[in-house]
């Protein structure tokens, strides 16, 4: 494992939609790959395994995992026994996926061989894959068929090394042309762009501050942006925080969110720099899916995230796709919803349900895989008064009945801050303040930032203070406000 010396330099590079970029590309040279195999003629009993070099090229382009190698490896195989003329077509079964992960191999291992800046890859995949593949397949043969030795060291395996040197040549004849169109396309990044590999398995990642999620001088660029939508942020989520993230429209807020819940950099397209750990875990070392289960995350468009037609089957839908049990799916339902207080609701149509039930029930689909953290993001937006009120009472009983960590990306602050210990403002990608509430608040009030954002409650303090008045607690409600006055007027009066 490499360690890394400057966690702010480490880059993880991710095109949007990219994610799947591997099986279009593999589909396509695959299919060429069948074509040529099927029309090609063999000198002297000797022609270029297209299969092999096809897929050598895929993989060489998009630099898939081990596991999705072996599924391009079943698919290569699954083409040749339906394609072969061999005498014993179903050793392709066993031939194609060790050719398929020797290339990847080399492409995870000695992409930095390059010649006049040329990358080396397709010469040593194509070599390498073929001599593998073949050398498998007629080793297979041999003892299927019960063929001699010396047909098998003096024919065979010098056969599989002349067609190993041809396929390393067809292959980079095929690669660059490909690169070249796929890039034309926009399905690949340029060559510029792909300097810097998306593969963080081979380095030793370790959060250097505790927290359920800490982040560490963590930037990300958007594609086809120039300016950091985030820019060296610093910051940890502990767990028990009620924490408010707050900052004007464009300020990185979202961006923020979405980085906690592995989005960012999975899914949106962009570089991030840094790294963000959830329990320890570097996001760029995980899936989304599995960090599902650690944070649970609400958006602002909610209504987005409902698919069934009922409200058991919208989180029995969530908890199937989790992989949870069928015995344990009723019983999870049953305390999400009781969470929630949706239990009269269990077999009611969503379509039935009013906007703050919809809401709840979302709630309740996060809550039924059982994250530690749960995020929402602009939870409030489309709620009234009263309906903001009781969004805040339930987080805030799910904070501290249940032990959830919460962390709220909020616009309109007096209704949230009352329930939180900390209160992070946001601008322009930067952390500005992290600290109480009280602080946060003062410090937007002392540099003019966000002003707009402020409860007036409490900068009805803050000119009472400049005014020359006191108060020992910060008015961040009506409530708190009475009482703080109370107490300053007994403090006058005395004598």
């Amino acid at each position: 494992m490499k360690t890394v010396a400057d966690i702010a330099k480490l880059e993880f590079h991710h095109r949007q939609g990219g994610q799947f970029r591997w099986i279009t590309i593999t589909t396509l040279m695959l299919a060429i790959g069948t074509i040529l195999h099927l029309v090609s003629p063999s000198v002297g009993g000797v022609t270029p395994n297209w299969t092999i070099a096809t897929y050598c090229v895929a993989i060489c382009l998009t630099k898939p995992s081990y596991k999705q190698a072996l599924g391009i490896g079943l698919v290569a195989a699954l083409v040749n026994v339906l394609t072969s003329k061999s005498g014993f077509p179903y050793g392709n079964l066993i031939s194609e996926p060790l050719g398929a992960l020797t290339c990847t191999f080399i492409v995870k291992n000695l992409a930095f061989i390059k010649f006049k800046g040329h990358s080396c890859l397709p010469i040593l995949t194509g070599f390498a894959a073929t001599c593998m593949s073949g050398g498998a397949f007629v080793t297979i043969l041999k003892f299927v068929m019960n063929l001699p030795n010396v047909v098998y060291f003096t024919a065979m395996l010098p056969l599989v090394v002349v067609i190993g040197a041809l396929n390393a040549i067809v292959t980079p004849l095929m690669y660059f042309p490909a690169l070249r169109l796929f890039v034309s396309r926009g399905i690949l990044d340029s060559l510029e762009e792909r300097e810097v590999t998306s593969d963080h398995s081979m380095y030793d990642l370790k959060p250097s501050q505790e927290g359920l999620i800490s982040m560490e001088h963590l930037s990300y660029i958007y594609n086809k942006q120039k300016t950091p939508v985030l820019d060296d942020v610093t910051m940890t989520v502990n767990k028990g925080d009620f924490l408010v993230i707050t900052g004007e429209s464009g300020s990185g807020k979202s961006s923020l969110c979405m980085a906690m819940t592995g989005a960012i950099p999975h899914y949106f397209g962009g570089v991030m720099k840094g790294m963000v750990y959830v329990d320890g875990q570097a996001t760029t070392q995980t899936t989304i899916s599995q960090l599902a289960t650690r944070v649970g995350a609400m958006l602002d468009d909610y209504d987005s995230q409902l698919v069934a037609m009922t409200v058991e089957e919208e989180i029995a839908f969530s908890l199937e796709n989790q992989g949870v049990a069928p015995d344990k799916i009723g019983q999870a339902i049953s305390e999400a919803l009781e969470k929630v207080n949706m239990t009269p609701y269990r077999n009611r149509q969503v379509t039935k349900l009013s906007g703050g039930q919809r809401q709840r029930l979302v709630i309740a689909d996060v809550l039924a895989t059982n994250p530690d953290i749960l995020v929402f993001d602009e939870p409030t937006s489309a709620l009234d008064p009263e309906g903001t009120h009781e969004f805040y009472e339930l987080i805030h009983d799910l904070n501290v009945k249940y032990g959830h960590t919460i962390v709220v990306i909020e616009h309109t602050l007096e209704a949230a801050l009352p329930y939180a210990n900390r209160l992070v403002l946001i601008d322009h990608g930067h952390i500005l303040s992290d600290a109480d509430v009280e602080t946060t608040l003062r410090y937007m009030y002392d540099h003019d930032i966000y002003t707009s954002a402020i409860p007036k409650i409490f900068a009805c303090q803050m000119d009472l203070e400049k005014a020359g008045c006191q108060f020992d607690a910060p008015w961040l409600s009506t409530d708190a406000a009475v009482k703080a006055v109370q107490k300053a007027v007994q403090k006058a009066v005395q004598p």
